[in-house]
């Protein structure tokens, strides 16, 4: 399975929880979310492009970008040889 660009509708729909490059965590609900440390409610639209790492409910990390101005691609992990 090669990493393909995850938009902010398939996020929603992928994630639970998101983490952005300013180390803010929000836990995802449909097409809004929610910031877990005070509680301040966006749409993922308007956070999609601060979106570092998102991770699904099972805390599998599903999708990731290395810098603020790279695609988010979904996340393959490597397999141990």
């Amino acid at each position: 399975m090669s990493k393909k660009r995850l938009s902010h509708v398939d996020l929603s729909c992928k994630a639970n929880s998101v983490k952005t490059f300013d180390n803010e965590i929000y836990e995802l609900k449909g097409s809004l979310a929610i910031n877990k440390e005070n509680g301040n409610i966006q749409p993922v639209a308007d956070i999609y492009y601060r979106v570092r790492t998102a991770v699904n409910h099972h805390k599998n990390v599903i999708a990731k970008r290395k810098h603020t101005n790279d695609e988010l691609y979904t996340y393959v992990k490597k397999k141990a040889d």
